[in-house]
């Protein structure tokens, strides 16, 4: 594949910004630690890209102009000689000559035919990403992998070493014994070594034993008891997803896999008793439903306040995540700041996935366009945010004359579009650090309350915001805007929130 203009536009602020929401100015160190692990996954290019344009940041003037040149080179490169001259780029901004050692490095991959492990039978192969010749040998771990919102998973304890060997042609198979290991979630980790030079590459994976006998049982337990379809629909997801990313047609951000079935076995027996502990419960919640185009079981998450009665009926928030996040993201996200303010103002709060991860929830503005994403995936990015509002509303008993939209990154993104497009759902909305509107988008927003929420230190969207303010005006629309001192890609929007909530109680059709 060719990368050409797409990659051009991926090295761009605007690029960078919707495919990682980061801090880049005030936390610079662990961004760049975040942003180093990264690159032991082996990412596809666009975040490899991106990972590069993170650890620029930095480095020294005259070593930033460097990668600059190697970055363009790349856009005009197929994918394998792309990966080989960023990868040069990672080397030159570790201060590493590039050595035939260093080349062979970069080019060697842990992969696997599915992230679901079943404990025996199952393959880890090395695989090179693009052509280096020579020996590498390898030590290859096992690790715990911790729970996590972000973009990359995190490595917990060690658990056991698993092997060591050589590498001489590839693929090549290695040996990964995890028999006799709970379910759970595991990274393998390589040490790998090329003359001098070590670098490490890892795989994450998720052990589920008996998966399909297990949920073959379970859907015979639910057969059993009618009705109760939201409770149904959780306790099936965690199985509905193993087998998904087992058929490769899902990717998590991080799933704790031996606690959501668990969760699944309760609801089951609550059912056969009689009792029902998913519909119109209270607190925060995972959900699951099946989405109507395709009838896969997608996840989102709730925050029903404690003191919710179905008597009368509640204002609703829905809270679009960033790029490489998911639908835990937004309540879990500043120690839950959300959810609190939810229960302080009575607010139902709903953070839909957007079907699958980075597909900007329909947007035609950005990335979406510029990289050829699958568009059918993208529009059901914004279906699947319509139909879990609908059910919400209706479980819920919300009130319609008083919905309420956000996101920030490409959650923001999203706010303006879904915003837009549906002007009449919404009493108003809130995007943040993201720009993009352009003119024909300004009739569809002129009937909306808006408030606009970026960082005065938000080196990647500010200029955009204020271009989208000045289109705004230009189009006689005059929201309410926001710059927040201090305040950075993320935090601004977490600085900002209670205002968010204050500015949405204003505001009813």
């Amino acid at each position: 594949m060719v990368l050409g203009a797409a990659i051009t536009a991926i090295a761009g602020a605007e690029a960078r910004a919707q495919l990682v929401d980061y801090e880049p100015a005030a936390k610079a160190t662990p961004v760049q630690q975040d942003a180093a692990w990264r690159l032991a996954f082996r990412p596809g290019m666009q975040v490899l890209t991106q990972t590069v344009g993170q650890l620029r940041a930095g480095a020294t003037p005259a070593v930033q102009a460097q990668v600059d040149a190697l970055v363009a080179e790349a856009a005009k490169q197929p994918e394998p000689e792309a990966r080989r001259t960023l990868w040069r780029a990672v080397g030159l901004m570790d201060g590493l000559a590039w050595t035939p050692e260093q080349e062979r490095l970069g080019a060697v991959a842990l992969r696997t035919p599915s992230q679901i492990w079943t404990g025996a039978g199952d393959v880890l192969t090395a695989e090179m990403l693009y052509p280096a010749s020579g020996r590498v040998t390898y030590a290859l771990d096992l690790y715990a992998s911790q729970p996590t919102t972000s973009a990359t998973p995190k490595k917990g304890a060690l658990i056991k070493p698993l092997g060591r060997g050589r590498l001489d042609a590839y693929p090549a198979r290695i040996k990964a014994e995890l028999s006799g290991l709970p379910d759970g979630a595991y990274l393998l980790l390589a040490k790998v070594t090329a003359g001098a030079a070590t670098t490490e590459i890892v795989q994450p994976v998720y052990l589920v034993r008996d998966l399909d006998a297990r949920y073959a049982a379970l859907k015979r337990e639910l057969a059993g008891v009618p009705g109760h379809e939201e409770a149904k629909a959780l306790a099936e997801y965690p199985f509905a997803l193993a087998q998904a990313m087992k058929a490769g047609r899902r990717e998590v951000v991080s799933y704790d896999f031996p606690a959501a079935i668990e969760r699944s076995s309760d609801i089951v027996a609550a059912l056969k008793a009689g009792r029902d502990p998913v519909r119109q419960a209270t607190g925060l919640q995972n959900r699951a439903y099946r989405f109507a185009e395709t009838g896969e079981l997608i996840p989102y998450q709730v925050y029903v306040p404690t003191g919710w009665t179905p008597a009368r009926r509640w204002p609703l928030v829905v809270a679009l995540h960033g790029a490489n996040l998911d639908e835990t993201n937004m309540l879990g996200r500043d120690g839950g700041r959300m959810q609190k303010l939810a229960e302080a103002h009575g607010f139902v709060v709903v953070t839909p996935l957007g079907y699958r991860l980075n597909s900007a929830y329909g947007s035609e503005r950005g990335l979406a366009g510029l990289a050829g994403r699958d568009m059918t995936r993208v529009k059901r990015s914004e279906q699947d945010v319509l139909q879990v509002t609908a059910l919400v509303e209706k479980e819920f008993n919300i009130d319609p004359a008083r919905r309420y939209l956000t996101g920030n990154s490409m959650g923001g993104g999203g706010t303006w579009w879904i915003g837009g497009r549906h002007a009449g759902m919404w009493a108003a909305i809130a995007p943040g650090a993201y720009g993009g509107v352009i003119p024909e988008d300004v009739p569809a927003l002129s009937k909306l309350p808006i408030r606009v929420v970026v960082g005065e230190r938000d080196d990647l969207m500010l200029d955009r915001v204020r271009e989208t303010i000045a289109t705004l005006k230009a189009g006689g629309v005059t929201p309410e805007y926001v710059e927040v001192p201090g305040g950075t890609h993320a935090s601004a929007f977490e600085i900002e929130l209670p205002a968010i909530f204050k500015f949405f109680e204003k505001h009813a059709k």
